[in-house]
C-alpha cells in the first residue's frame, strides 16, 4: 500500500509537472504569443519606465535637444550635459573636431570686467553664408557681454560650429567639441539684469549662453529662432540681439548631436569680431 501510494503521488506529481509546463501552450498544442505570458506586462512596464527616464534625462539638458546647452525641452536648461557619443564611423570629422577643440584655450575663471564706460558694443558673427551682426546689451547685461567679447577676442569661436540648430527653436554653438559638453574651462556667474524682467528671451533673434546644473556655460551660447519666453523663469540671461543677418541663422542646416549616428558637422563660425562705437541713448 505504501507503494501505491508513493506511486499514486509521484504520477499526480508527475501530471502537476506537466500541467505547469503545457500551461504556456494552446490547445492546438503551440506556445502562446509571448505577448500573452505572464512575464510580458512587467517587462513592458520597465521598458516604458527606462523610455521615460532616458526621455527625462535627456529633457534635462539645456537647450541640449530643445535646450541650448545641450537637451529638448526647457527643463534640459537645468541639468548637466549628458554625455554625446561622437561617431566614430566618420574618422574625418572626428579627427577634425578634435583638433579645432585641442587649439582651443581652457580658463580658469571668468575674465575681469574689462568693458570701456560709455561704448556700445557689437559683435559681427561670419559664417560661411555671410554676416550676422549683433547688439549687445552691455549695460544691462555686463558680465555676459564682457565674457562674450572676452572669448570673441581670444578667438576662442573662430572655426567652431552650430552644433545643435533645433527648428523654431534655437540655434547653439560656441562649444569646441560640437557635442553640447564643452566649454572654456569655467562657469558663469548668474547675472540678473536690473531692473528685473528688463530682458526676456521672448523675442526673435535674442543671444543668451546656454546652461548646465552648474550654471551659465562658459561658452555654449544660443539665438532664438522664434520666441521662446518659456524659458525666462530658468535663469538665461539675454545679453544681445541680432540686428542684421538672422535670416542667415534660421538658415543653418538642422542638427541634433545626441542623434545616432553622429550628423555631419554643423554650419562653421569662421570669425566673430567686436566692433565698439560711442553709447546711443536707448541703446543696449
Amino acid at each position: 500500500m505504501a507503494g501505491e501510494g508513493r506511486s499514486a503521488r509521484t504520477r499526480q506529481q508527475r501530471l502537476e509537472r506537466r500541467r505547469q509546463e503545457t500551461r504556456g501552450f494552446d490547445e492546438g498544442g503551440s506556445r502562446r504569443p509571448f505577448y500573452r505570458r505572464r512575464w510580458f506586462k512587467p517587462v513592458i512596464a520597465i521598458g516604458v519606465i527606462g523610455i521615460l527616464a532616458s526621455l527625462v534625462g535627456g529633457s534635462l539638458f539645456l537647450i541640449a535637444g530643445n535646450n541650448p546647452q545641450g537637451g529638448t525641452t526647457a527643463d534640459s536648461a537645468a541639468a548637466d550635459a549628458p554625455i554625446v557619443r561622437i561617431n566614430s564611423e566618420d574618422a574625418a570629422a572626428t579627427a577634425a573636431a578634435e583638433a579645432v577643440a585641442d587649439e582651443k584655450p581652457q580658463f580658469d575663471a571668468p575674465p575681469t570686467l574689462a568693458l570701456v564706460p560709455n561704448t556700445d558694443y557689437r559683435a559681427v558673427l561670419v559664417l560661411e553664408s555671410g554676416t550676422v551682426t549683433i547688439d549687445l546689451f552691455q549695460d544691462l547685461a555686463p558680465t555676459h557681454v564682457n565674457n562674450f567679447v572676452f572669448l570673441a577676442e581670444q578667438g576662442f569661436f573662430d572655426g567652431l560650429t552650430f552644433h545643435r540648430v533645433l527648428e523654431n527653436f534655437v540655434a547653439q554653438g560656441g562649444d569646441p567639441t560640437a557635442t553640447g559638453t564643452g566649454g572654456a574651462g569655467y562657469v558663469l556667474p548668474d547675472e540678473q539684469p536690473e531692473p528685473s524682467g528688463a530682458l526676456t528671451l521672448g523675442n526673435n533673434g535674442i543671444i543668451a549662453m546656454a546652461r548646465g546644473g552648474a550654471g551659465a556655460s562658459s561658452s555654449q551660447f544660443f539665438i532664438t529662432l522664434a520666441p521662446q519666453g518659456q524659458l525666462d523663469n530658468l535663469s538665461f540671461t539675454a545679453f544681445g540681439i541680432v540686428t542684421e543677418g538672422l535670416d542667415l541663422v534660421r538658415a543653418l542646416p538642422l542638427r541634433d548631436p545626441a542623434e545616432t549616428p553622429t550628423p555631419p558637422p554643423g554650419a562653421q563660425i569662421v570669425s566673430v569680431r567686436i566692433e565698439q562705437g560711442p553709447a546711443t541713448a536707448g541703446g543696449g
